[in-house]
């Protein structure tokens, strides 16, 4: 008589909190609704996640914000606080949306550095099971070795979908 070889099925374990990168593009958009599919079937928090590059201002933007009396720090700030809160509203929106589409906790993060080193540091601090996140077909090898997307899958240990165009 043969003996019965038993099967192990691989379940893997619910995902309960998701990390959608959102730069505001349509491709984040696009992982943002997938995020929602799987949120949904996995009934997961999910936190939208912003970051903006503390290096990205140009000088010409600062100079418009420049005041009498006031320096370059102050302008700064103020060109800071005002893409911060254009980012907080588009952010609200998309939470907006994710909470019309059934999703009861969903929030967003902002935050500020290098996407990449960003987004990794805010998956591992946080205790994400999933990033969700858009990736551009990015033909170039160069390209590709820059991308943000290769950036955060060569530097994470968490589960990561890419969706592409």
């Amino acid at each position: 008589m043969e003996a019965s070889k038993s099967s192990t099925a691989i379940v893997p374990s619910p995902y309960r909190r998701i990390l959608i990168p959102h730069d505001g593009s349509e491709m984040s958009d696009r992982a943002l609704n997938h995020a929602l599919y799987i949120s949904r079937m996995a009934n997961a928090e999910m936190v939208i996640f912003h970051v903006m590059e503390s290096d990205s201002i140009p000088p010409s933007t600062l100079l418009a914000f420049i005041k009498p009396g006031s320096g370059l720090a102050e302008a700064r700030e103020e060109v800071r606080n005002t893409f911060e809160g254009a980012v907080g509203r588009m952010l609200e929106e998309r939470v907006k949306g994710a909470k019309a589409s059934g999703i009861n906790s969903v929030s967003y993060k902002i935050s500020s550095g290098k996407p990449a080193d960003a987004i990794v540091i805010e998956s591992e601090a946080s205790e994400y099971d999933l990033i969700v996140m858009a990736s551009s077909r990015i033909t170039s090898s160069i390209r590709a070795l820059r991308s943000t997307a290769r950036r955060v899958l060569d530097s994470t240990r968490k589960a990561v979908l890419l969706v592409h165009e």
